[in-house]
């Protein structure tokens, strides 16, 4: 499974996400944090499987990178849980706040639920046993913001593991 793929299907959400993760963690072992990741390399691991790892690991947060796609549409969203854990609230805000920061095309919010329901619950942030927030970093789908991406990747990495690390508990 790749993901979504952008408009000239040359672009695969699996190939930026994992390359956006790889940054983030690096921007977080600078910083003393200890990161374990669900996938490090280019393997398809299961949505039960990352959360199962996430919770047997006990980890402090869980951040899910994605690429948004549409007919039309752009900009950065984050969801959490349509129970809004307090703590994943401010989780994914302080990364919201400091990727915009960064420059992006649509601060899109944070978001409750999923695109499809907002009394549901993304997989990860429903399963995961600690605060929890699903980043949509841009629309793989829209030109302005696969350069943006392209261009900000690693202030976007940095931007990630400044909101990452204001919301830990040390």
């Amino acid at each position: 499974m790749c993901g979504s793929i952008s408009s000239s299907g040359k672009r695969y959400e699996k190939n930026d996400t994992l390359e956006m993760a790889l940054k983030v963690k690096q921007e977080l072992e600078k910083q003393g944090v200890r990161v374990v990741m669900t996938r490090d390399e280019d393997e398809f691991v299961t949505l039960q499987d990352r959360c199962k790892k996430a919770n047997w690991v006990m980890a402090d947060l869980f951040v899910s990178i994605h690429r948004n796609s549409a007919e039309s549409g752009d900009g950065v969203e984050v969801w959490i849980s349509n129970e809004e854990n307090e703590k994943s609230s401010k989780l994914a805000s302080s990364i919201l706040e400091k990727i915009d920061q960064v420059g992006i095309q649509t601060n899109r919010g944070v978001k409750t639920g999923t695109s499809e329901n907002s009394e549901g619950d993304y997989f990860v942030n429903k399963n995961t046993k600690m605060p929890s927030c699903l980043i949509e970093l841009g629309f793989i789908s829209n030109k302005k913001d696969n350069e943006l991406w392209d261009k900000n990747a690693d202030q976007y990495a940095k931007a990630i593991a400044e909101g990452i690390v204001q919301n830990l508990e040390r």
